[in-house]
């Protein structure tokens, strides 16, 4: 069948490849701001706010002496290089790019990104500049006949030499740059305003600019006369223990001079200008004590360090004593990080290692310490000082390598995989043969890139790869390790399993140093180092592995990893779950996995989106917003809170598990409408956690998720979070989360989900709960039937008081059933009168007063205890309001037609009647709450067991409200209860075809357990059980007693008094509808007419019937008992 949704969703793969993907908008289209800080290595606190094209010229140095004049200087103002490109404008810092570049807000993506030259973006690519305001020393505008605008700008280059330089009569070494501005006056005259507020922000740096750069070695190195008496900067422990390698062989004093001259030539450090000659010096090698600096600087740390230049010590010195999980992993790595080097197997060298990798770990508290972070600090320890390298490693954590140092190390993981691509696209013949063989390339390719090749190559030459990477970024992992297969294609050809690859390579690795052409005729090629031909084969024959093209492919494997890895984690927290997660099955916990983490993930998302567009908001109402043009924020949307990228939340708060019950149980929705649109905004595409990227068109700011409905908030759930909360610090775990549903879903025992709710509300954990926790309990039984009651509610019709006549008659009973929520709302309200007519009062004195209120009541009126008369005596507790439904028949009198007083013969009847009511209201506990009372657990499963609905809510409807899996129960299901109830024995219910492995007899056979025998069914019954069914036993003797006393000497008074209570004392016909109580009424009528015509006898008979079957409900915590102890022993 031609399937059109299919063929169209084809068609936009091949569009565009990344649309099936999930991908967050972060990856699909990146924020301008992010592009214009990844292209010039700037801190995350720039934004590109004015750009122009403009034309620079470098000026060669000239040494003015102290006298010279204004006309001298100008001479030499059109000297130098000349380069057209892009300037850009930021809170600190003015840039300029030969980039064909742009990031202002109404530029396209495709502009921004479209990179070109040696970094392809990644980078400070091409030729220009990156200046910080702050070291800027004058700037002033000329006079030029081609342009509108020209600006001088003299910089602080040797800003510690300046002061000797004064004294002395050595000539001042001037760094002048000249910028030609192309664009409108008004273009022209906004930079000028924009770039003079940047200038008087900036002088206040200054400060922060001379510590910096003192502590770079080429101020030292360019210091001149003084240079002897001061003492070097620090350059890492090789001024200690020696650089790697050969000095000689490396020829570092050529490398030195030839940077010292650039360095005079074109700044140092902070004012350094890329030159082409720049990137032929990173390629050929960085001298050893400028490694470091150079380093730095290109990387982007160097700016880094000059916003905060104390943040280092600062936390160093706030941490001092303190101890944490990273610390440890940290001590035990230290002497494992380049044993090889001197310097570390000193106390000296393993002590800076010791305080950069603490103070990181205090400074991303999420990551700490994790593999390999100890060896690639010990390499930039050799060339650095420590809070250069402290830098370094931020930048290279958080910038230029994500995910690799986390604790998922998704970043490295991701990049094998796009390696393992770029092995397949470029060499197949070589990735066929690894198929064939089952070699695994990660196996081999992972120490290269988590160690940055420091672990696999001799450190001279790892160190040169590091040279590159930290210019150009990522991409020279890859192309590096290309090359390596390339060069070493015919032997790896010749591997056919894991250790014949592996041993290959290392010796290819030994020999780095030996000539690659060692029996060539030509001299020139056999000096040409294995080093050296991997360079020319990474960066030649690999240039089309570009920057873009790693992103490419990391955008197309991103979802997959993540997803193996979060299904790793998935498997290895559910196996580490403790016991009592056996009670639930491996899709539940599969399931609750998902929704708690997914939970978590999306908060996090929404959190972060609502604290952007309340800057943005903040912003937009300045006055003075309109003058500053800002990057698009809401297209950089940070991922966070998935388990596969890293550290997650792990813990939930209150709010969270609101949301998250709110997706599982209906009765946890809230009732209020949905929040108001007047917060809601547009926004890009949102990324969800486990599914595809969803577009929406309008999210409001609100803290709930988009599309479904707000979590209620009740006490009941906050009972329910804090019993779960087991280690008080107000948030659950997933362990807390699997553990409490467990409890309740996993014991299928109604015992049980009794126990659990009552201790819910055990606030002193003494098995009491006053008169105040049985109102809550009432509360929270409406709260959770208020949207219907799932589970299996068959109402039974032997046990709801109905005749013989009307439990044979089916559609009513199916009218009965129907109407089962508002039989509950009845059943709760007797649930309060049972409470409080069985509670037990506190004090010694009120037990004595009860008892003796009881003894003078029996005196009064014997007929007080006619368990058939209490329900009209008593009023309901149980208040629904002015929308109320009507009052159920059960508690008022029969209904005559006419509003007004009770019927009169009530009224008129002598003495008992009234008394009885008197002293019902004086004696009743609900309404003196001056005498303090409470119930027990035996006292609240008595009362529960005496309702059906209430047992069949704690039975099948509770426990089944927690949809954890998104499959509705099936109604018939009964649950895996190893209790005999009336549900379980069968009466008043249709027949059903049994379960596997259940034995199923008559309707009064009990139910065998498939796993266990009667005496654990027993042990949860018996103890109580038999106690209140003793008490109850004797009580429905006593009342017999007295019906039949009443019915041999008073028959007319008793027949009268039938006529008027039998009728109402119906339970069922609480649910019945106004409408339909003619029908009902004629019912009655016409079993009741049979009477006159009897004798005495058998109106004794039918009173006992009837008086027994409409207190069925009142009763069934005495059948209910005794009928699980009777069917047990027979």
């Amino acid at each position: 069948m031609f399937n059109l949704s299919s063929l169209v969703q084809k068609a936009q793969s091949f569009i565009d490849p990344t649309q099936a993907l999930n991908i967050s908008a972060s990856d699909r289209n990146p924020a301008k701001s992010t592009l214009f800080r990844h292209q010039f290595r700037l801190p995350d606190s720039q934004t590109p706010l004015q750009e122009i094209t403009a034309e620079l010229t470098i000026s060669p140095p000239v040494a003015y002496s102290p006298n010279a004049t204004q006309g001298e200087k100008d001479k030499d103002r059109d000297r130098g290089y000349h380069y057209a490109g892009k300037l850009h404008l930021s809170e600190s810092y003015l840039c300029f790019s030969t980039q064909p570049t742009s990031f202002l807000q109404t530029a396209s993506t495709s502009t921004s990104s479209g990179f070109t030259g040696q970094t392809h973006g990644a980078g400070p690519g091409g030729n220009g500049f990156t200046l910080p305001l702050c070291a800027i020393r004058r700037v002033e505008r000329l006079h030029s006949q081609s342009y509108q605008f020209a600006l001088a700008i003299t910089t602080w280059n040797g800003l510690s030499n300046n002061a000797a330089s004064e004294t002395s009569k050595t000539p001042v070494l001037v760094q002048k740059i000249t910028i030609q501005l192309a664009g409108t006056r008004p273009a022209c005259e906004r930079f000028c305003d924009g770039l003079k507020k940047g200038l008087k922000s900036g002088v206040g740096e200054v400060a922060k600019l001379k510590r910096v750069v003192s502590e770079c070695y080429s101020e030292y190195l360019l210091q001149g006369d003084g240079r002897k008496e001061a003492t070097p900067p620090d350059a890492g422990l090789g001024m200690i223990f020696r650089y790697p390698g050969d000095a000689k062989k490396l020829r570092d004093r050529s490398k030195m001079r030839l940077w010292g001259e650039y360095l005079r030539d074109y700044g140092r450090n902070i004012t350094l200008i890329r030159q082409p000659t720049y990137h032929k010096l990173i390629r050929v090698g960085l001298p050893n004590r400028l490694r470091g600096e150079i380093w730095e600087q290109t990387s982007g740390s160097l700016f880094l360090r000059l916003e905060n230049p104390l943040q280092y010590a600062d936390t160093l010195q706030k941490f001092e004593g303190r101890d944490s999980l990273a610390i440890d992993e940290i001590e035990k790595d230290l002497n494992r990080s380049l044993p090889e080097y001197p310097g570390f197997q000193s106390e000296e060298g393993i002590g800076r290692l010791r305080r950069v990798l603490t103070a990181y770990s205090w400074t991303n508290e999420e990551v700490g310490y994790c593999q390999a972070m100890n060896i690639v600090v010990a390499a930039l320890l050799i060339y650095m000082s420590e809070s250069q390298a402290f830098f370094l490693l931020s930048t290279l954590c958080d910038r230029l390598l994500p995910g690799y140092y986390s604790t998922t190390m998704y970043g490295t993981l991701l990049d094998q995989r796009v390696f393992e691509s770029l092995v397949e696209k470029t060499m197949p013949i070589l990735w066929d043969h690894l198929v064939k063989a089952d070699v695994q390339l990660s196996v081999v390719s992972l120490p290269w890139f988590l160690s940055l090749y420091i672990n696999s190559m001799p450190l001279v030459f790892a160190f040169r790869v590091l040279d590159v990477f930290f210019l150009e970024g990522p991409k020279v992992l890859f192309q590096v390790g290309l090359a390596i297969l390339r060069i070493n294609g015919e032997d790896l050809l010749d591997a056919s399993d894991d250790g014949a690859f592996i041993s290959v390579l290392k010796s290819y690795f030994s020999k780095l140093d030996e000539s690659a052409h060692p029996k060539s005729e030509n001299s020139k090629l056999r000096a040409v180092t294995r080093f050296q031909e991997l360079m020319v084969v990474a960066f030649k024959e690999f240039s089309g592995i570009t920057q873009s093209t790693i992103s490419e492919q990391r955008m197309k494997h991103k979802d997959s990893v993540l997803n193996s890895i979060e299904n790793f984690a998935k498997r290895t927290s559910i196996r580490n779950l403790g016991p009592e997660s056996k009670r639930l099955g491996v899709e539940d916990l599969g399931a609750l996995y998902d929704r708690f983490f997914g939970v978590l993930y999306e908060r996090q998302m929404r959190s972060q989106m609502i604290l952007e567009e309340t800057e943005r908001r903040s912003k937009a109402s300045r006055s003075r917003a309109a003058e500053v043009v800002h990057g698009l924020p809401e297209n950089q949307v940070i991922e966070k809170g998935r388990v596969g990228l890293g550290p997650s939340p792990t813990l939930m708060d209150y709010d969270g598990f609101r949301e998250f019950l709110s997706g599982m149980a209906r009765w946890a929705i809230s009732d209020s409408p949905s929040p108001s649109e007047k917060d809601s905004v547009s926004v890009t595409p949102k990324h969800s956690y486990f599914g595809n990227s969803l577009r929406r068109r309008e999210a409001s700011l609100s803290p709930w998720s988009e599309g479904n409905p707000e979590p209620a908030d009740h006490e009941f759930m906050q009972r329910l979070f804090r019993r779960w909360d087991v280690d008080c610090n107000s948030s659950l775990t997933l362990q807390n989360v699997v553990t409490g549903l467990a409890q309740i879903k996993g014991k299928g025992d109604i015992m049980g989900s009794i126990t659990y709710f009552f201790e819910l509300y055990d606030d002193d954990g003494d098995g009491k709960v006053n008169r105040e926790g049985i109102l809550r309990i009432s509360e929270a039984l409406l709260f959770l039937s208020r949207r219907g009651l799932e589970g299996s509610l068959t109402p039974s019709s032997s046990m709801v008081g109905l005749s013989e006549y009307e439990a044979g008659n089916g559609a009513q009973v199916d009218m009965i059933q129907g109407n089962t929520n508002e039989r509950f709302l009845s059943s709760v309200s007797a649930f309060i009168r049972r409470c409080f007519e069985y509670a037990d009062p506190d004090h010694p004195t009120n037990q004595e007063e009860k008892s003796a209120s009881e003894e003078k009541e029996k005196e009064v009126d014997n007929n007080a205890f006619d368990i058939g008369e209490d329900s009209d005596e008593e009023e309901d507790l149980l208040d629904l309001g002015p929308d109320a439904p009507p009052k159920s028949p059960k508690h008022r009198k029969k209904s005559t037609g006419l509003g007004g007083p009770p019927s009169p013969q009530k009224a008129t009847r002598p003495g008992g009647r009234s008394v009885s009511i008197a002293q019902a209201e004086a004696a009743n506990a609900a309404l003196d709450p001056s005498k303090p009372l409470h119930i027990t657990l035996p006292t609240f499963r008595m009362v529960v067991l005496a309702d059906e609905l209430l047992e069949q809510f704690f039975e099948s409807s509770f426990p089944t409200s927690f949809r954890i899996s998104d499959k509705m129960p099936t109604p018939g299901a009964s649950g895996t209860s190893s209790l005999t109830t009336f549900s379980n024995l069968g009466f008043g219910r249709a027949s059903t075809a049994p379960p596997n492995g259940i034995a199923v007899g008559g309707s009064t056979a009990g139910v065998v357990p498939p796993s266990k025998g009667l005496r654990g069914v027993l042990d949860n019954i018996v103890t109580d059980g038999m106690r209140v069914a003793a008490e109850v036993r004797r009580r429905m003797d006593e009342a017999q007693k007295e019906m039949e006393k009443n019915a041999v000497h008073r028959p007319d008074e008793d027949e009268e008094e039938e006529e008027v209570v039998i009728g109402p004392r119906d339970p069922e016909r609480k649910s019945v509808r106004s409408e339909d109580r003619d029908l009902l009424e004629g019912a009655d009528a016409e079993v009741m007419s049979i009477r006159g015509s009897e004798d005495i006898a058998k109106e004794k008979n039918e009173s006992l019937s009837l008086t027994a079957g409409s207190n069925a409900g009142r009763l069934r915590r005495g059948s209910a008992a005794s009928s699980k102890v009777v069917e047990f022993e027979r």
